[in-house]
C-alpha cells in the first residue's frame, strides 16, 4: 500500500501497522487503535514447559517482517532487553501463511492479542510468563501529507476508529 499512497494511486491506506516502514513527516497519520501483542506458539509445543528467552530466540520465528539485523528496530528491542540475541531462522510470509505454519510446526511468532479471540487462530497459544514482550502495535490510517482529507474521508476515519474500538472490545466468541 505503501509505494501507491507515496505515488498517488491510492488516497488512503485504510489501516496500517507502523512497523518503520515510514519517515516522520512523510504521511498523516491518524491513531485508530493501540494493540497488545503476544509471543505465540502452536498448542502442546514443546517450549511452554520451560519458556525461557533463549528457549525460544533458539527456535524458527515466522512473522510478516524481517526480524533481527538493524531491519525492526522493535523487535531487536524485544530481544535485546530479554538478553538474548534475535532469532537466526526466520521465515518472512503473510498473515495467513504465519498462522497455517504456527499450527503446524514448532515455529514461533508474534500476533496481535485481539486475534485469538478469532477462528482462523484455533490452536495457537500465548506464551505466557516468558522475557519476549513485544512491543504494541500502533494501527494507523495514513494518508498523503500534501493532499487534505474529504468530509467523506474525514467521516470514514470516524466510523474505521469507532468499528476498531468496538470490534477490539466485544466480547470473546461474538463476531459479526
Amino acid at each position: 500500500m505503501l509505494p501507491r499512497l507515496r505515488d498517488g494511486t491510492l488516497d488512503m491506506a485504510a489501516v496500517a501497522a507502523d512497523v518503520g516502514d515510514f519517515q516522520s513527516g512523510e504521511f498523516r497519520c491518524q491513531r485508530v487503535l493501540q494493540v497488545q501483542q503476544c509471543v505465540v506458539v502452536r498448542e502442546g509445543h514443546p517450549v511452554l514447559r520451560d519458556p525461557t528467552a533463549p528457549a525460544l530466540a533458539a527456535l524458527e520465528w515466522v512473522a510478516t517482517h524481517p526480524i533481527g539485523t538493524g531491519a525492526q528496530p522493535r523487535a531487536d528491542a524485544m530481544f535485546g532487553l530479554a538478553g538474548v540475541p534475535p532469532p537466526a531462522r526466520v521465515v518472512q510470509c503473510d498473515s495467513l501463511a504465519a498462522l497455517t505454519l504456527l499450527r503446524h510446526s514448532d515455529a514461533v511468532g508474534v500476533f496481535p492479542r485481539p486475534w485469538l479471540d478469532h477462528p482462523e487462530t484455533r490452536g495457537i497459544v500465548t506464551v505466557d510468563n516468558n522475557a519476549l514482550r513485544p512491543c504494541d502495535l500502533e494501527l494507523l490510517l495514513l494518508t498523503r501529507a500534501d493532499v487534505p482529507l474529504t468530509p467523506a474521508a474525514e467521516h470514514f476515519a470516524h466510523c474505521l476508529a469507532r468499528v476498531a474500538v468496538e470490534t477490539l472490545h466485544r466480547p470473546s466468541g461474538v463476531h459479526q
